[in-house]
């Protein structure tokens, strides 16, 4: 087996060019055969009739001589009978008289001294020949020179592929900073481009996989460390009642931390993978969202928020359980972000066809730096103005992911005095299916 593109190549070309050779001088000899013989016929007997005309005027006494001198001179063979006995005469005819293939040959009536010759005349053997060498060796020159042509530019043709072979096998090894160079617009052009482009989006995904893993192993390190603080103070024993007790509220608060970014970051596999099935149901967001707010009263009641939904029966057909979540986490981050005293207001209604459920609340507004990462993983807000404010950054990255499934949006507009959280749904089945 041929492993070399190089020597493959050449292979192939001399194969379809040595066919090609055949073919064409074999489609020559057949086209040109029948003009040739009948260019061949026309000569001979232009021929026959000078070397008739030359003896009738030299008249010479041996005429044997002279036909025999003429047929060398014309390269011709000559064969001429006496039709009263049938003696015939041989002049420049080949050595087998007997047996001569003699494919075009002319034959002319001759009176001499009363006498009725029939003089035959044939091509000799080397002029018979004559045109079928010339054609070989054209196409052989042909060959050869092809074959030299074709090893330069082979050599030029499997050079890109080699330099693409070279920057997958780094690629490969996690060097996606290796270029192919981009030659021109042709099919080579297009694969090193394409190849490119497929390498810097290796590098990104190699980025956020290494971002990733830093980010869940900070998250999960801070409330470790915390946990593992307090439970060294705790095993120490000097602590009064009201310490004890607030060491274990704060190693609570910390597992519950742990428990919800575990919950988070299998809830985040799940949507990412290939295998969520959404479970599509009609029944009446307005009321879903009631629930949920309803739900975080303890909260909003203890930072005396004023909260106000403006909604009226809606049905949608959707997956309950996953726009459930999106509800929750973002009344969560509502409340989280809303001053003391502060208002949250939800708006739910159809728009064009849609379903657009509004989250405003009137807290920190987001610069526009922020807006443009706010839906990346990991991302927080600057927390520096409120330590109380915690969090691990996945929340409204799950909620962006639930939305797409569900082919929506969300998008988060400025208004005068908050901000707002837009979350746009299809109403019918077939638009999630």
């Amino acid at each position: 087996m041929i492993k070399t593109l190089y020597i493959r190549i050449i292979v192939y070309y001399m194969a379809a060019v040595l066919i090609g050779v055949v073919v064409a001088w074999l489609s020559a000899l057949y086209i040109f055969k029948e003009s040739a013989e009948q260019a061949v016929s026309a000569e001979l007997t232009a021929k026959a009739d000078h070397m008739l005309q030359l003896y009738r005027q030299a008249n010479p006494e041996n005429a044997n001589m002279l036909l025999e001198h003429a047929a060398r001179l014309a390269s011709v063979g000559i064969q001429l009978k006496k039709e009263s006995s049938q003696e015939t005469l041989y002049m420049n005819w080949p050595d087998d008289e007997e047996r001569c293939n003699c494919d075009i040959t002319i034959q002319q009536q001759w009176e001499f001294n009363g006498e009725t010759y029939t003089i035959e005349l044939i091509e000799s053997r080397t002029d018979a020949s004559s045109g079928r060498y010339e054609i070989a060796l054209v196409l052989l020159i042909v060959l050869a020179i092809g074959s030299l042509i074709v090893l330069l530019f082979a050599r030029l043709l499997v050079k890109p592929i080699h330099q693409v072979t070279s920057a997958a096998k780094q690629w490969a090894g996690g060097d996606f900073n290796v270029k192919i160079p981009e030659n021109g617009p042709d099919e080579i052009g297009v694969l090193s481009k394409t190849l490119n482009e497929m390498a810097d989006d290796l590098a990104k995904l190699e980025r956020e996989r290494q971002e990733f893993v830093a980010n869940v192993s900070h998250e999960f390190q801070s409330p470790l460390t915390v946990i593992k603080g307090f439970s060294a103070v705790l095993l120490e024993g000097e602590l009064d009642e009201s310490q004890r007790k607030r060491s274990a509220q704060i190693i609570m608060k910390e597992s519950e931390r742990l428990s919800k970014l575990s919950d988070n970051l299998l809830r985040l596999a799940s949507l990412e993978s290939d295998s969520v099935v959404l479970s599509p149901s009609s029944y009446d967001l307005s009321e879903q969202i009631r629930r949920t707010v309803l739900s975080f009263e303890p909260l909003w009641s203890g930072k005396q928020l004023d909260v106000e939904m403006n909604a009226k029966p809606i049905t949608i057909c959707a997956d309950r359980e996953l726009l459930n979540q999106v509800w929750y986490n973002l009344m969560s981050n509502a409340i989280k972000f809303t001053p003391n005293g502060g208002r949250i207001i939800i708006d739910v209604l159809i728009e064009a066809g849609r379903i657009n459920v509004q989250f405003f609340d009137n807290g920190t507004s987001i610069s526009t730096e922020d807006r443009e990462k706010i839906f990346e993983r990991f991302f927080k807000v600057d927390r520096a103005r409120d330590r109380s404010i915690d969090g691990n950054g996945l929340g409204l990255f799950i909620v962006q992911k639930i939305v797409a499934i569900h082919k929506g949006t969300i998008d988060i507009e400025e208004k005068k005095d908050g901000k707002a959280f837009i979350v746009s749904l299809p109403q019918s089945r077939q638009s999630i299916g």
